[in-house]
């Protein structure tokens, strides 16, 4: 990018700030994800080692750099992107049009807006395995800017949490919200009779407020206690018997 197109840019976010200040609101949350002393790739190599480890079927939604895709420690991967990263250069819809195999852990990052995070949550249920995780990244914005959909912030995480509120409402899942790396939903099927409920009527419109006043009820936890949830859930324990 040249200097010419930097300057342009920066003039072009004062812009959409100033358009879209309406929408400001003055909680700010510092997670200090830094601070955590893990993220994302942890988690999901967890989720491999409760299923079917290195010979798990890994699916990736929004693969970017590869920062992830490249870490995750088993032989069968798939990413899906419409840019860059992966194994599939296409969007996560035409590809869970065309799929036909089973996954494992399924990681979803893609575009951080509510209505395709939750065709891809759908898409992807679809698709797991028994026992199988899928885990979200950006449930958890610091502010209105990082939530703002059209995005605003370079650190965006969308408005992604609005999945949240419903998988909170669902039955027949089992999730948690770890508190790591913007925050990561994780969901694992607990019966063949599932329901998530559509809110999209009151939650497609909302803005930052509507996460401030929702966070305290969702169900958020610690990487300690991540990892025995995964241990403990019902189906888990099922598997045992």
């Amino acid at each position: 990018m040249t200097f010419l197109d930097k300057l342009t840019q920066k003039w072009r976010n004062r812009s959409d700030l100033a358009k879209y200040r309406v929408h400001a609101h003055p909680k700010t949350y510092d997670w200090k994800w830094e601070e955590k002393g893990f993220n994302r790739i942890a988690l999901v190599n967890h989720l491999l080692s409760a299923t079917q480890g290195a010979q798990s079927a890994y699916l990736e939604i929004g693969c970017a750099s590869n920062s992830l895709f490249n870490s995750v420690a088993c032989l069968d991967k798939t990413g899906v992107d419409p840019a860059s990263g992966g194994t599939h250069r296409m969007t996560s819809d035409a590809f869970f049009a065309a799929n036909t195999r089973r996954f494992d852990v399924i990681f979803i990052d893609g575009l951080h807006e509510y209505a395709q995070v939750r065709r891809d949550a759908l898409n992807a249920l679809a698709v797991l395995k028994d026992g199988g995780w899928i885990a979200f990244h950006d449930f958890l914005p610091a502010d209105w800017q990082q939530h703002h959909v059209p995005r605003l912030s370079p650190a965006w995480t969308g408005d992604c949490w609005k999945l949240a509120v419903e998988l909170r409402e669902a039955t027949g899942l089992a999730f948690r919200i770890v508190e790591i790396d913007h925050g990561v939903g994780l969901i694992q099927k607990t019966s063949d009779t599932l329901h998530i409920p559509d809110l999209s009527e009151s939650l497609a419109p909302a803005q930052f407020d509507r996460f401030v006043a929702e966070l305290d009820s969702l169900p958020l936890c610690s990487f300690q206690d991540a990892i025995a949830f995964v241990g403990n859930t019902p189906i888990k324990r099922a598997a045992h018997v």
